[in-house]
């Protein structure tokens, strides 16, 4: 009996640091969870990079600022500078919440997936994405336009973290926005060390 207490003691150990909850990325890092021109390319420039405020999620069910012991968000819009029907996305956005630690951010990853469940647009359909710990995605036509938006969602440790990819349809794609989540979530690693 003592001999399998030992043996599985750093079984047990190691489960500890990985389900503890514990907050792992410093709320002094936020900025730097979220995308940078130098990510998205020089055919985009930023129109705004700050805190969130009540308006990035006003009437979505992420509206209360202190739900699941968020500690705070910050968001960065880009624009494309250039012809406007050449490909990739117009607006470019990427945010970052944390959170006091990793259950909360997996309930905020919850709100996400029920925001993008029931999105309003046409043609919409759910994207099968594997970025951070856990993520959703979704994609749809704004009505009565023909512009795409591709959105993804994901949780790393006490954070969640969002980019949306909008553009003429056919002229955005999937990949386009795979390819700044996963550029994002590198970011979100190396914040996280």
């Amino acid at each position: 009996m003592r001999r399998l207490a030992l043996l599985l003691a750093p079984l047990v150990l190691v489960a500890a640091g990985c389900g503890g909850g514990g907050a792992t990325i410093d709320k002094q890092r936020l900025s730097s969870l979220v995308l940078t021109r130098q990510a998205v390319g020089n055919r985009y420039a930023p129109f705004y990079s700050g805190a969130q405020t009540q308006l990035d999620t006003q009437g979505t069910p992420r509206a209360d600022a202190s739900r699941f012991g968020r500690e705070g968000g910050w968001v960065i819009r880009f624009h494309r500078v250039g012809p406007p029907k050449a490909p990739g996305p117009l607006v470019v956005e990427s945010r970052a919440d944390l959170f006091d630690g990793s259950g909360g951010a997996g309930k905020d990853l919850a709100l996400y997936r029920e925001m993008y469940s029931s999105s309003p647009g046409a043609e919409h359909k759910a994207m099968s994405v594997s970025v951070g710990d856990e993520s959703v995605g979704d994609t749809f036509v704004q009505p009565g336009q023909r512009v795409r938006f591709y959105r993804i969602a994901w949780r790393y440790e006490n954070a969640t973290a969002a980019v949306t990819a909008e553009g003429f349809d056919g002229k955005v794609t999937q990949r386009d926005a795979v390819r700044l989540a996963q550029s994002q979530q590198r970011r979100i690693e190396r914040a996280a060390r």
